[in-house]
C-alpha cells in the first residue's frame, strides 16, 4: 500500500504510521481500535485493528497519518455483545494506558504489545 505525506485542511502535515499489535506471548489482537491523542496540540488520530494485529492511522481521513509529535496511546479491543474485550481495561483508559507514541516524520512503524484481560 502506498502512503503519501499529507495536509490537513488546516495545513498540519500528516505522516504515514502504522504497526502492529500483538498481546505479550507474541499473538495478534484480531480486531479492535488504537487511538494517538495528544492533549498538547487538541489532535488525535485511530486506526482499526486488522485480524492480524496490523493497523493505519488517520488523522483527517481513512489512513492519511499522524502530525509529528508524542502521543498518548490507548487500544480497545472488539468484542462479541455482551462479552468483555480480551485486551486489559488499562490499555483503554488515557489515564492509566503505559502506552506511548512518538512520530517523527515519513513512515513511523510503531509496534505495540499489551496483556490479556482477566
Amino acid at each position: 500500500m502506498l502512503h503519501l505525506t499529507g495536509c490537513s485542511p488546516g495545513g498540519i502535515a500528516t505522516y504515514p504510521t502504522s504497526g502492529k499489535v500483538t498481546y505479550t506471548d507474541g499473538s495478534p489482537v484480531t480486531g479492535g481500535l488504537i487511538i494517538f491523542a495528544d492533549s498538547e496540540q487538541n489532535i488525535s488520530s485511530e486506526g482499526v485493528i486488522e485480524s492480524d494485529g496490523s493497523y493505519y492511522m488517520g488523522t483527517y481521513s481513512g489512513d492519511d497519518g499522524v502530525p509529528q509529535g508524542n502521543y498518548q496511546v490507548t487500544i480497545q479491543g472488539f468484542s462479541e455483545y455482551g462479552k468483555q474485550s480480551q485486551i486489559a481495561g488499562k490499555f483503554a483508559n488515557r489515564e492509566r494506558t503505559p502506552l506511548e507514541a512518538k512520530v517523527e516524520g515519513a513512515n513511523s512503524s510503531l509496534d505495540f504489545q499489551v496483556e490479556r484481560a482477566r
